[in-house]
């Protein structure tokens, strides 16, 4: 099928979510083999990454995420908001917070976004390039499970069919 024409030609198959809790976020949460949840350090994120994990765990049995802190700024910890999330996820909930790392607070990336540029393009010596090239460095080195959970494979099919009728 389609996804087996791919699937030799990709290593690693990324899909960015819209935030909340929606039946379509969900769904491709729960078809991934990973979840990568990014947070910031603002009470509001951080109760939604909350909520959002907090479902994944009891509606959804999903039991490790992977935490990546952005937009942080020279004068506050790295983890902050990983630290945050974890202690009140721990409390409460059965599931298995890890650190993916962090991406800085850095205005080369608002200038890269304005120039439709990547940053690691535009400015690869910049901090917050160095952090998203670590990131995809961390994710590359992320064990690849011996099946997929949430029937990956016949998820992307469908979608990979539904484009062709468009």
């Amino acid at each position: 099928g389609a996804f087996s024409e791919l699937a030799h030609r990709m290593d690693v198959l990324l899909i960015d979510t819209a935030a909340g809790i929606s039946d379509e976020v969900m769904s491709f949460l729960c078809a991934a083999q990973e979840v990568l949840l990014v947070v910031c350090n603002e009470p509001t994120s951080i109760t939604d990454a909350y909520a959002l994990i907090k479902v994944l765990n009891q509606r959804y049995g999903v039991q490790r995420v992977r935490v990546v802190c952005n937009m942080v700024r020279a004068d506050e910890r790295e983890d902050a908001a990983f630290v945050k999330l974890k202690n009140v996820t721990e409390r409460f909930l059965d599931v298995h917070l890890l650190s993916a790392g962090s991406i800085s607070y850095d205005d080369h990336l608002r200038r890269a976004v304005q120039k439709q540029r990547a940053v690691t393009d535009l400015y690869p010596t910049s901090r917050v390039a160095r952090d998203f090239i670590a990131l995809a460095e961390a994710v590359d080195s992320w064990p690849i499970p011996a099946q997929a959970r949430g029937h990956l494979e016949f998820f992307v099919e469908q979608l990979v069919k539904d484009n062709r009728l468009h």
